[in-house]
């Protein structure tokens, strides 16, 4: 390292009490408070910063407490001064007053004076750079820490002292990231969470979408409203052949109530042509049942709507229509199996 520059200005008053170590601590020096609202003059900044580096200006002694009072409006100024050719007294007396104001806009100027021939200047700048507290300043201490031998004038290495700053600005960044990352993972937990409750709702309504327009009996209803089915011209009545009957007969009466508007079918199930159709309040008159008990043989009774009617091609008045649309009967109803539906023969 080449030998310090000597100036004709006397050197800086050294510490009042001796210090301990050679590492930078945690920032002691209070943070400046913003000067009263209102402008700074121009004229008081500039002859503040004229006196840092004259020990013969009758303010030398104040300026940089001054300077600090003022606060971040004199940021810029005090930014104009670091520069490496310039006295060392009056870069060194900014970089106190930097350190203290702790304004992040310092950071560029303060690495430009780490290069400064003066070592009071370059240590001066490496406390103001912990004092900011800026991780852009993380290359350029540990060039210092690694290349710079120079001592102040009152013992204190430089390099120490880049040293202890970059531990410390370190261990702030490692702080900072560990929030990031935390942040990272609570918006990681939120958008999976998200995405399971989206995914849970698009299976459902996947699900709901699937089921629509599917009758399954005994558990789903059929649909209320149903197309009007033509009533069928009057055909003379087919004898039906004795060996054949079309319901056993019955000791008693078993009558129940429509629950809703149905179609009659004649045979059991939802594979053929409706023949009619019931309505909510019909009183029905129960004949027979199917052997899984899902489909009764009904014919209307007395108190039936104008509308209802049961037009069986073999002229009985009677159909099948599901259990899941009357009431159940309040007897037992005998099993019958239904035959198939007479196939039309041609005439000729």
């Amino acid at each position: 390292m080449t030998t310090e520059p000597q100036s004709n200005q006397s050197p800086p008053e050294p510490p009042s009490a001796p210090r301990p170590t050679r590492r930078l601590t945690v920032p002691t020096l209070p943070r400046a408070v913003a000067a009263t609202s209102g402008q700074v003059s121009r004229t008081e900044v500039n002859e503040l910063i004229t006196a840092l580096g004259d020990a013969n200006h009758p303010r030398h002694a104040e300026a940089v407490d001054a300077l600090v009072a003022l606060g971040a409006s004199v940021v810029p100024a005090l930014c104009a001064v670091l520069d490496p050719d310039r006295p060392w007294l009056t870069v060194y007396r900014a970089t106190e007053a930097l350190a203290q104001i702790g304004d992040g806009r310092a950071t560029g100027p303060l690495i430009k004076v780490l290069k400064h021939p003066n070592a009071n200047v370059r240590w001066g700048a490496v406390r103001a750079l912990t004092q900011v507290g800026d991780v852009r300043a993380l290359f350029a201490l540990r060039d210092v820490a690694r290349s710079d031998q120079g001592r102040t004038t009152w013992g204190e290495s430089v390099a120490s002292a880049a040293q202890s700053a970059l531990e410390l600005l370190s261990r702030r960044s490692i702080w900072a990231q560990s929030l990031e990352l935390v942040k990272l993972a609570v918006v990681s937990v939120i958008f999976l969470l998200s995405m399971a409750l989206a995914f849970g709702v698009i299976g459902a309504l996947r699900n709901e979408l699937d089921q629509f327009g599917r009758y399954i009996p005994g558990q789903t209803e059929l649909p209320t409203l149903v197309l009007p089915t033509p009533r069928p011209t009057a055909t003379p009545r087919r004898p039906t052949p004795a060996s054949q009957p079309t319901s056993l007969p019955v000791t008693q009466v078993i009558t129940g109530t429509a629950l809703q508007v149905a179609n009659v079918r004649p045979l059991p199930g939802t594979n053929n042509q409706p023949i009619g159709r019931i309505n909510a309040g019909d009183e029905i008159i129960f004949l027979a049942r199917t052997a899984n008990d899902q489909w009764y043989l009904i014919r209307l009774g007395e108190q039936r709507s104008p509308d209802s009617f049961i037009a069986n091609p073999d002229g009985s008045g009677t159909g099948w229509v599901n259990r899941a649309l009357v009431s159940p009967p309040p007897t037992e109803v005998p099993i019958q199996e239904p035959l198939p539906l007479p196939v039309p023969t041609a005439t000729p």
